[in-house]
């Protein structure tokens, strides 16, 4: 049974070493979560510091004493002065991340409805134009598939002059005709026909009207020559056989005689029997007008087909010269709202530098716990004003000795002394709350001024999205009608060219909608953060004497011997205090008596110089006065019954509470004439101030 209990004392240190390492290393990790994390680092860099700071703090208070003091000092610290800073300094970063980055939030949206509205205001101007130049547009779009048409008739013109082509210009029937025709003129022995009218016909001329009509005529007549020939031709075909038939039924001395009339030669010589040589002239059947009305047509036929083949709607975009330093809606819009993005980017390195920043002033912490730590350590004066149960213990063996003892203590030693056994709230601890809720609540006026400016900024945009709808309807008139007549090609494309034109109204409906500022409220968990962090820090303040015992109870814990040290100084200094007394009071009536006449024309002067005229100003605690010594505030009326005491001097009038003026003698020690004769070495007084 030994045995096991002395491997459980063992076992006590390794214990205390694991929780040790275990605290430290959350610790750690609470700085990470609360500061390290909102500072944008490198990708796992956040995570690798907070493992290293982590793992360094849990080593080192699993090794050191003092690591392990300062660690678990740094909690009062948090909830005292440093701390304070601190939790300003996270709720001012709570208004950075809250109202007031909402507010860049809202002011973007500002530059983007700007932008749209811009870009509104063009496509409004844009629909006009189009309103004017979409009918002739569409007339011209339109006209496309009429060209095709256009084309198609005007290529027509060619089936209509072609055979008037091959009949004037064509040549290759004359090669045969004029082949045929010398065939018969040289079996006839007759003097060739077509020489004649090559030479009958042959011009100098360079008109092409007249080349047309000689052309034509030249024609004509080797037509009929041909016909001739072609007689010729059907005659011999019949001839012929006959005149064989009679050469052989005839005898044949006389067959040459009597079958001669039956010879193609003297049968089928119809040029023989022919009077006119100009049988075959049609200048006189011809119209002389012939070939200038074809040269007319075929001049027309070029000119309306010259460049059929090229026709194509084409458009051309003109290139104006560029203007510099100025730019359409679009592009402001674009600028603007770049613009906005990198000062907005800007914004985001601001708040990232706040929060390093408040990663740092988060030291003022550690630093704080190790400043009393060492103080503690090495100041035996410093932060010694409790009263312990080792100080009662103390005094309780005096009075068992019949020693003098301090306890209880009087009004002047409560003042300054804190018993932790009592949750009163002194004084002097009152006064010292003042001035830090009067900052924190002017902080919480400001932080409250850009949550409101926020709100009514969110407030101002959404009336306008909820109100500033709108749609607008663009009307066109137009007042030109256009009729053509007529039912040809040209007449035709024409009116349907035309028919877009005579669209008498358009109408467009345009929103602004997408133009409508769309504003974000602030999340409430930043009030919450906010208003709640404010909160907890006037808590902080109210408990903040009860807290700062936390410090000195922990270094005690640690080191019981230094404590031990550091009472036995505080009861036997103020056993020394005690023994003096007069003294002290002396010191104390003289500091109160200078103060008192050094702080000019205050309402308590101004009543006692002044007792019938402004003695109305009782009323007021400030112009009352304070006790001599322990400085309480007289009562309103200070009756026979009451313990208070008022100097019966008309030139002193200073008052005295009950027990004060007993420990004085009950004499008013402003005016004893010793105490004009203490030097201002005398006059300073022992006492330390309260560290709060």
């Amino acid at each position: 049974m030994c045995t096991t209990a002395l491997k459980a004392i063992n076992l006590i240190p390794t214990i205390k070493k694991l929780l040790s390492f275990a605290g430290g290393f959350g610790l750690g990790q609470l700085y990470y979560v609360f500061f390290l994390k909102d500072i944008h680092l490198p990708h796992k860099t956040g995570e690798f510091v907070s493992i290293i700071i982590s793992i360094l703090l849990g080593i080192g208070n699993a090794v050191s004493i003092q690591l392990r003091c300062i660690s678990l000092l740094m909690f009062p610290m948090y909830c005292g002065k440093p701390g304070r800073g601190v939790l300003k300094a996270v709720v001012l970063t709570y208004v950075v991340a809250g109202p007031i980055t909402n507010m860049g939030l809202n002011a973007k949206e500002i530059v983007r409805v700007f932008a749209c509205s811009a870009q509104l205001s063009h496509n409004l101007s844009e629909i006009r134009y189009k309103f004017m130049s979409k009918p002739i547009k569409t007339a011209i779009l339109r006209s496309r598939y009429e060209i095709n048409e256009f084309k198609d008739a005007f290529r027509s013109i060619y089936e209509i002059t072609t055979p008037f082509e091959n009949e004037i210009e064509t040549s290759k029937e004359l090669e045969r005709i004029v082949h045929q025709s010398n065939i018969v003129d040289d079996f006839f022995g007759n003097k060739h026909r077509s020489e004649k009218i090559e030479k009958k016909y042959q011009t100098t001329t360079k008109l092409k009207k007249e080349i047309y009509q000689n052309k034509y005529l030249k024609k004509v007549e080797y037509r009929c020559e041909n016909q001739i020939t072609q007689g010729i031709f059907k005659c011999a075909e019949m001839f012929d056989p006959a005149y064989e038939a009679c050469c052989r039924a005839a005898p044949a001395y006389a067959a040459e005689t009597l079958c001669y009339p039956l010879t193609v030669e003297f049968a089928c010589n119809i040029m023989h029997f022919i009077d006119s040589p100009d049988i075959c002239d049609g200048r006189e059947q011809i119209d002389p007008g012939l070939g200038e009305g074809y040269y007319y047509l075929k001049k027309l036929k070029e000119e309306l087909l010259k460049n059929v083949n090229d026709i194509k709607l084409q458009y051309k975009v003109t290139y104006e010269n560029e203007l510099y330093n100025v730019q359409d809606a679009r592009e402001t819009g674009k600028r603007v709202l770049h613009e906005f993005e990198q000062r907005g980017t800007s914004m985001q390195y601001v708040v990232s530098v706040v929060n390093i920043c408040l990663a740092l002033l988060l030291l003022r912490i550690p630093f704080a716990a190790q400043s009393y730590h060492d103080l503690y350590l090495t100041s035996i004066t410093y932060d010694n004003l409790y009263i312990t149960s080792y100080f009662k213990q103390i005094d309780q063996r005096r009075k068992l000795k019949n020693k003098y003892t301090l306890l209880p203590l009087k009004k002047m030693e409560r003042n300054k002394y804190v018993d932790v056994h009592s949750f009163e709230y002194k004084s002097s601890q009152r006064s010292k709350l003042v001035t830090p809720i009067l900052k924190v609540m002017l902080e919480v006026v400001t932080a409250t001024t850009f949550v409101m400016l926020d709100r009514l900024f969110f407030e101002a945009l959404d009336v306008v999205r909820k109100h500033a709808s709108s749609e607008m309807t663009q009307q066109g008139t137009r007042d030109l009608e256009i009729e053509v007549e007529g039912n040809g090609t040209v007449a035709t494309m024409i009116r349907n060219l035309l028919s877009s034109l005579n669209t008498t109204r358009y109408v467009s409906a345009v929103t602004n909608k997408p133009c409508l500022p769309q504003p974000s409220a602030m999340p409430s968990i930043f009030f919450v953060k906010i208003y709640c962090g404010y909160l907890w820090i006037l808590m902080l303040l109210y408990l903040n004497p009860y807290t700062l015992r936390l410090r000195r109870l922990i270094c005690s814990y640690f080191y019981p011997r230094r404590e031990k040290q550091r009472i036995l100084h505080l009861y036997n200094d103020i056993l020394k205090k005690r023994m003096k007394m007069q003294k002290t009071l002396r010191r104390k009536a003289l500091q109160a008596v200078r103060a008192h006449y050094l702080s000019g024309g205050n309402l308590r002067s101004l009543r006692m110089r002044f007792p019938r005229l402004l003695g109305w100003l009782t009323v007021l605690p400030a112009a009352r006065m304070p006790c001599l010594i322990c400085g309480e505030t007289e009562p309103r009326n200070i009756t026979t019954s009451s313990s208070w005491r008022r100097c019966n001097s008309v030139a002193c009038g200073f008052a005295w509470c009950g027990e004060c003026w007993r420990e004085a003698g009950a004499r008013c020690l402003a005016c004893d004439p010793v105490l004009t004769r203490l030097s201002d070495l005398d006059s300073l007084s022992d006492d330390q101030p309260t560290a709060y």
